[in-house]
């Protein structure tokens, strides 16, 4: 795995799919969630790449064992006309670690975990305020756990 450090500098936008669910069952309202999402990408507006999908969590998720929110969504390039049922999103710029990972769908933990032992390696810190995203180019969202994937990991982050 490979992780850098990358500066935002502009809002982005993201509409999308919610999926609401007890944290140790999110796995399978992700999965019904992206499913919804790609039936439903003709209803968005402004898709900046259509190959490209986002997994988004915010700021408690991370630890939080109760219902915890996670969104499904496309990158746009302004909001216009959110399609009944789907939320939007704007991440403000901020200082992110990005982890490349590639290996089984059900071992992304192990990103999680090297990102962690990276950024305390390097000065850094999670900033916890902040939203987590992943990056899924085309064909990295797959239907079995021992399928491999290619994501990027996106950890608000700031110096130690």
């Amino acid at each position: 795995m490979k992780v850098e450090i990358l500066e935002t500098h502009c809002i982005t936008s993201y509409v999308g799919v919610r999926a609401t669910e007890e944290f140790s069952n999110l796995g399978q309202s992700i999965g019904k969630s992206f499913s919804e999402l790609f039936k439903r990408k003709d209803e968005i507006t402004n898709i900046i790449n259509p190959s490209v999908t986002y997994g988004i969590s915010p700021p408690n998720y991370k630890g939080n064992k109760g219902k915890v929110d996670f969104y499904c969504s496309y990158e746009v390039s302004s909001v216009a006309n959110v399609p009944h049922g789907m939320v939007h999103i704007h991440i403000l710029p901020r200082v992110y670690s990005v982890t490349h990972y590639i290996g089984p769908r059900s071992e992304t933990d192990s990103g999680y975990e090297y990102t962690s032992q990276w950024l305390s390696e390097n000065g850094y810190t999670y900033d916890d305020s902040e939203y987590y995203f992943e990056r899924h180019d085309d064909g990295s969202i797959v239907d079995q756990d021992d399928e491999i994937i290619e994501m990027k990991i996106y950890s608000p982050v700031k110096k130690g």
